[in-house]
């Protein structure tokens, strides 16, 4: 006897939502680096026309 097919929608939700967590989760990374590169950058330009 095989697997019965009445999950296969709840497989597709289930992967679906975990893609769009990886997607959150992505973005909030690379908003967080973006952030801390412009806080890092901002004193060095300070820095540079102050001498």
């Amino acid at each position: 006897m095989g697997k019965p097919m009445y999950n296969f929608g709840k497989n597709v939700n289930l992967k679906a939502k975990q893609q769009k967590q990886m997607d959150k989760d992505s973005k909030r990374r690379i908003a967080k680096q973006s952030k801390a590169n412009i806080k890092s950058c901002t004193p060095n330009e300070d820095s540079a026309t102050a001498e």
